[in-house]
């Protein structure tokens, strides 16, 4: 393997995380695409490597914690080093599901498997000096607060409610992660990608987008690759361009509590 920066982006064999895969690897990164089954990974490396770049791939399931802990260890043990971790994979649901570790689908896919995929590569290969890591969220955080008092959302379930909840978690998360790394071993940031007429959007929300697909890729291929962004850490961007989240984002107890909440749950504690 050469020097190019090994890049992982998580739900990457469609949409969004395919689109920055195959950008990251049209600019000569290695890229690790991540997907839930070996058949679409398989696909989506076809045609990124169509397009002449270089790529291996992960196949492990973000609605398990052990799945995640498995997928980890893979990582680790096949890859010595990771430049840039992309956490991009996400679902919006209509109904209110449970994965299998009992927890609110949104809420689990969306932050809780980020939280712990992240943490555990950072006992592992991303550890810089150098190394980045990008949290895909939306400007639905806007819309968005923490309900500590019922997080699974048991009561009243709406699907914009765990979706804009769980994007407002990206940021929360990022700012604290931010906060506990040392900026010159590992920087960590967050994007809203744009309105991209994505699965998601189409049957989450019910509508279409205004981004093409490239567009929606084009802030997370920047945070990852960018000298721009040397050094920077904590900030949340939007058009390649750094942005104010919304007020709630910005709340550090919020972040603090979502934090060792999140340890918990996940069993990174």
């Amino acid at each position: 393997m050469s020097d190019a920066l090994i890049v992982l982006v998580t739900g990457a064999t469609a949409g969004i995380g395919l689109q920055t895969a195959t950008d990251l690897a049209r600019l000569g990164v290695q890229v690790i695409v991540h997907g839930r089954s070996q058949e679409k990974v398989d696909q989506a490396r076809r045609a990124i490597e169509q397009e002449g770049g270089s790529t291996s791939g992960v196949v492990f399931e973000l609605s398990s914690l052990a799945s995640i802990r498995r997928g980890a260890e893979d990582l680790a043990r096949r890859f010595p080093r990771l430049d840039v971790l992309v956490n991009n994979a996400g679902v919006f649901m209509n109904e209110r599901e449970l994965s299998e570790d009992g927890f609110e689908m949104t809420f689990h896919v969306n932050h809780l498997a980020p939280f712990l995929l992240t943490n555990l590569l950072l006992q592992g290969p991303l550890k810089g000096p150098g190394a980045r890591i990008v949290n895909v969220s939306s400007i639905a955080h806007s819309r968005g607060r923490m309900r500590f008092e019922d997080l699974q959302l048991t009561r009243g379930f709406q699907g914009y409610a765990a979706y804009a909840q769980s994007k407002l978690a990206n940021i929360l998360f990022t700012f604290e992660l931010a906060e506990r790394l040392p900026a010159e071993q590992v920087t960590a940031n967050c994007l809203h990608p744009g309105v991209v007429s994505t699965k998601l959007l189409v049957e989450g929300f019910g509508m279409e987008g205004s981004d093409t697909v490239e567009e929606g890729a084009e802030t997370s291929v920047f945070l990852a690759t960018s000298e721009d962004v040397t050094g920077v850490t904590g900030r949340y961007f939007a058009r390649k361009r750094e942005v104010n989240p919304a007020p709630q984002a910005l709340d550090v107890s919020a972040r603090k509590q979502l934090w060792e909440i999140s340890e918990k749950l996940s069993g990174l504690r």
